[in-house]
């Protein structure tokens, strides 16, 4: 199964198996099946692709680069800036456009998981959802606070 996934793993597929997903985010009410199912599935990218712990921000990002589909070029980081490393999501959402920040911040539990995993933490910051043709997220140590930023909905504080 690891070998598999980590042959077809491209962003396609990374689109196609996202857009359940995606749908179940947008009803409050699906909340822990939409979470649960993003944790399932960075469980399963995380255990295909190798289990790593990183020490540093910038190593976190390029992590998270990593586990995305191929190709990597649309999940770029962007800068690192002392304790935070700010990265994009620049493929078209299956949520832009539809002004639900919280179906967002929901699906975006696979991000969350990926990061966690690794040993971080991570916000968006832009969001499709709300405008704009990329997502824009930072990603600094596990424990961080992002009280300093401004963030794509409240729920990212949380």
């Amino acid at each position: 199964m690891r070998r598999l996934l980590r042959r077809i793993y491209v962003l396609p597929l990374f689109v196609t198996t996202g857009r359940p997903l995606f749908a179940m985010a947008r009803v409050r009410a699906l909340e822990p099946v939409s979470l649960g199912l993003a944790r399932l599935y960075a469980a399963m990218v995380h255990a295909s692709f190798g289990r790593r712990r990183k020490a540093n921000v910038s190593e976190l990002a390029d992590e998270w680069n990593r586990l995305m589909p191929s190709p990597r070029e649309a999940f770029p980081v962007v800068s690192v800036e002392d304790d935070t490393a700010f990265v994009e999501i620049r493929i078209d959402c299956p949520l832009r456009g539809s002004g639900d920040a919280e179906a967002c911040w929901r699906a975006m539990e696979f991000d969350r998981t990926l990061v966690r995993k690794s040993g971080g933490a991570l916000v968006v910051l832009a969001s499709q959802s709300v405008g704009g043709s990329r997502c824009r997220l930072a990603i600094r140590r596990e424990g961080a606070r992002f009280e300093d930023l401004e963030v794509a909905h409240p729920r990212w504080r949380g």
